[in-house]
This record gives structure tokens, sequence and C-alpha cells, in this order.
């Protein structure tokens, strides 16, 4: 995604400045950065010929393809079809968007003309979006605008396959998501790493510089009206480095990177497309005409090491922590807890993290049908009364970011970890069992009994699977105490790290033919209450 004018992070800092609800933007008088390079030319020149990105029908973009290839190949979709995606109905307007997520509701934008970010209303980017383009005295691109828990939500799902890769989805304590009520990416109210689906509105002339997305996140993103133009540049070490100096010259204006690059593709997303962008993959963009895009940023199994070696990048270019992806470290710490959990069934959570998946249902949904909900429903009274983020105020989301532990700076907590004291739903025996719940394009276990004759067999892990797992051990166990950022919940780190080392020895002769199963080793169950 578009950093900075697009995904809501990006690799620099910005200058932010604030808007009165009704000012005029011509009164807005800023000194526009001068480019070294005719972006014109640059969308016609054949010089950006290399061949990354792969054509993919919906229906073999399926888990089984991402256990076999992993997800490091720029892919496009042409159609829907397969994907599992949902949109609104053709006709759906920014001014409804604006309807669902609140006239008031703050957007962050990029003038594109300085590169400096400000804030606005979605009332005053909708009046703005809307002005004739001969009218628009500017070019404003919105930054940011993460819809989760608001009414746009409902009409937008991502594509099946993303939801079972997720992190943040399969790895994350589902009473912890479930516990988000703030619709805005206000850190101090954020109980999850929220960034799993955003809105993104520009306007024709829009152009984001060079930039990989926060954390090493790999991108969904579609098309839903309009179109876009991207330069992509693969994460080769030689092109990583070339990058990482970039930023750090300061020259971004004076020069365009897919110039210097080892390897450049320009392709042109037309409206209704697909794309999926890996993670570390360097990308500059383009908008043609006015364009309307859905999408969001993920981590996942299949590309740990890229993804610590751009948070790496991140940590060398000093990219503030509020365009970096939240609760890095401590979803780092769940990852491996699951993966042990799933494999050997052995919890490394503290006693009041464990609980049964059915209360995961049985408190969303109030329910009082059960004859021990009286119980149950005193341990959630108890864990309710644990603060998700505690001591965050509003003051210490926007003056420092140099906590290594969250994305802001939680002075007055010098132990670092994150106090994330909200149930884990997730450790009985069948936590990482599939059900009949399964999405549709989710696989039915071979075996006759999913319960009682799978737990039998062996699990293969791919080796994708195995050479990131042994990375996250390397990178967790290398971290000073005071920014090892292990989240409550996770009642002995040594021992979790020791017995992830034992499970990766077990698994180092795993065939990754056998690993291409078609089902995820960790995910979350799907039960309801009966």
């Amino acid at each position: 995604m578009e950093a900075g004018t697009e995904s809501g992070r990006k690799l620099r800092s910005i200058c932010r400045t604030m808007y009165d609800e009704n000012e005029d933007f011509s009164d807005v008088e800023e000194i526009a950065n001068v480019r070294g390079f005719n972006l014109e030319e640059k969308l016609v020149s054949d010089s950006y010929n290399t061949h990354f990105v792969q054509l993919m029908d919906g229906k073999d973009f399926t888990y089984e393809y991402v256990q076999r290839e992993a997800l490091q190949t720029p892919l496009i979709f042409k159609a829907r079809d397969g994907l599992g995606i949902r949109m609104p109905d053709p006709e759906f307007t920014v001014s409804e968007i604006k309807g669902l997520v609140g006239s008031r509701r703050a957007v962050d934008v990029m003038d594109v003309s300085t590169q400096k970010g400000s804030e606005m209303s979605m009332a005053q980017f909708v009046r703005y979006y809307e002005t004739p383009e001969k009218e628009r005295d500017k070019l404003f691109n919105v930054i940011s605008l993460e819809f989760s828990h608001t009414k746009l939500e409902n009409l937008i799902k991502r594509p099946t396959v993303v939801d079972l890769v997720d992190w943040v989805d399969n790895m994350w304590p589902l009473k912890l998501k479930r516990r988000q009520t703030e619709a805005t990416n206000v850190i101090s109210e954020m109980k999850y790493p929220k960034v799993q689906k955003y809105c993104l509105m520009s306007v024709k002339g829009c152009y984001t510089d060079f930039h990989i997305d926060f954390g090493g996140t790999s991108v969904w993103y579609h098309v839903f009206k309009g179109g876009k133009v991207f330069w992509l540049v693969p994460p080769t070490p030689h092109n990583l480095a070339l990058y990482e100096d970039w930023v750090l010259s300061g020259k971004q204006n004076d020069i365009f990177l897919g110039d210097r690059a080892d390897g450049c593709q320009r392709v042109e997303l037309k409206q209704g497309y697909t794309f999926f962008i890996p993670s570390g993959w360097i990308h500059a963009v383009y908008t043609p005409e006015d364009t309307l895009v859905f999408g969001g940023n993920i981590l996942h199994s299949f590309n740990i090491p890229m993804q610590l070696s751009i948070y790496e990048i991140e940590n060398r270019t000093k990219v503030n922590s509020k365009f970096r992806y939240p609760f890095y470290h401590e979803m780092c710490w769940y990852v491996l807890e699951r993966y042990v959990h799933c494999l050997t069934k052995r919890s490394h959570l503290t006693p009041e993290f464990r609980r049964e998946p059915l209360l995961i249902d049985l408190e969303t949904k109030m329910s009082t049908e059960s004859p021990s909900s009286d119980s149950r429903s005193q341990d959630m009274d108890e864990e309710d009364s644990c603060e998700t983020q505690q001591g965050r105020g509003e003051q210490g989301d926007r003056s420092a970011f140099d906590d290594p532990c969250s994305p802001d700076n939680r002075k007055g907590n010098p132990s670092g970890p994150q106090h994330l004291k909200a149930a884990l739903s997730n450790d009985s025996e069948d936590s990482c069992i599939p059900t009949s719940t399964q999405p549709p394009e989710f696989p039915k276990t071979p075996f006759a009994s999913p319960v009682s004759e799978s737990q039998s067999k062996w699990t293969h892990l791919t080796e994708f699977e195995l050479k990131g797992l042994k990375a996250l051990v390397e990178k967790l166990e290398a971290l000073p105490e005071n920014k090892k950022c292990v989240p409550d919940g996770i009642k002995d780190p040594q021992a979790l790290l020791d017995d992830m080392k034992v499970v990766l020895k077990e698994h180092e002769d795993d065939d990754p033919k056998m690993a291409a199963t078609g089902v995820p080793v960790v995910f979350w169950p799907k039960k309801s209450a009966k």
C-alpha cells in the first residue's frame, strides 16, 4: 500500500497541519518540493519492463498454494471470482463512506506537492474529493482510514486466504481483539494491531514515492473504482541496501529509485483488479484518475525473515513508531506460543489466559442458556477489570514514540512489557483442530475423524514456516531484557523459546510436499454456544 498517502504508515516521519472544518484549501501556503525527475516520463518509459508480477485466477489462490509457494510473488487477479472477497455496489461513493464512518471522523491526508501530512474531517475531505478536477488547487491523498469497527466494515470482506494467514486473526488473543470498541486508530485505545482494513481515496495526479509497507507487512489491494500505476522493485539484499541509503540520504525528490534498482516493473491496475504485494517489495504509486481502493496489511508465517529484515530497516532509519506495525514483538511471542501449543498441546499461557473456547461466543452473545454461565460470567468480570493497555493516555499517544514495546511511549512503565490482561480463549485440546465451520476454500481434513485421528498424525511444517520460526526465536532471544516486550499471558518466555527450539529440531526433516495439506497448522476454532 502507499505509505504515507495510502497505508497510513510510512518510512519517513511527516509534519502535521490541522485544518479548520470550513477552511479554504487555496489559503494554505506551503513550499512545494521540486522533483529532480520527470514523472510523466516514468509513466511511459520502456525501462521498467522486468517481469515480476504473476497473473492468477482466484480459484488458484488457496492455502495449499501458500504452503507450496509462500507469499513472495506479486499477484494480480483481474476478476474477483474465487477470491472470496465482498465489495459494495458499483455505485458506492465516497459520500456514502462518510456516512458509514462518520462525517467528523478525522483522516490523515498527504499534500502531494509538499509531501507533508495534515488532518481533516471526513466531511472536509469528501467536499474536496467531489470538487471538479479543474477547481482543485492542491492534490490531497488519504493517508489512513482504517475502518474496522465501523459500519463500512460490514460491506467489505478480504480474500479468504488472507483471513487464513493473517497473524492478527490467528495468533493474537481473540478476547483482546473483541474488546476493541474504538473505530479510529488512536493508539491509547488499541487492543490489537488494527491494520487489517483500509479505505484509500486518491484524486487524479497523486503520487507516492518508493516505500516499503510498515513492519514488512504484505498487502491486499482491491481497486474498487478508478486505477493505479505501480513501480515494483524486488527486495533483494542489493535493492534493500540501496533503498535504505536512499531514505537516509534525504534526496528522495532528486532520485527515482526505480532507475537505480536491480530490476523494476511498472504495472497498471485497472478497476476491479485485486493486487497482492508480498513482504518487503519496494514500490511507488501513481493515480491516473480519481480512485477508490479497499485493502489492508498482514503479517504471516511464510516470509518471517523478510518481515524481520524490514523491521530492522525501520529501526536503522529511525521510523517514528506512530508509522510502524503496532505491538510487533508482542505479536511475535503470541506466534510462538500458538505454534508450540498447536503442535505439542503444551501451553505457555498463565492460568487466567487459559479458558474454554466456548466462552468466546458465550460472552459475545451474552448467552444464559448454559447452566454454568453464572460461574463463567464471574471469571469474565474478573478479567474485564484488567485493562488491555494500562497507563496509556492521549498525551502519550502524541508526544513521544520511543518505547520499544509499543507504538507509543508509556513513561512510567519502565519494565516495558504490555499489560494485555484479557483472556486468551483457545486453550482446550481441540483449539487447533479444523471444524465444520471452516470457510469454503478451507478443505476438510482427509481423515475420517478430525479430532480422534488427525491428532495422531504427524503435522509437517513447510520449509517457509521452519525457517521463519527459527528466525523468530533468534530475534526474540537476542533482544535485551528491556526490549523483549513479553505480553502478559506468557508465563515463562525462556521456556517458550526452549520448547520452540525442540519443536524446530523435531520438525527439521519435515516433508514440504506433505506439509502442503491446505489446512493451517494454527488457527482459532469457530464454536457456537449450545
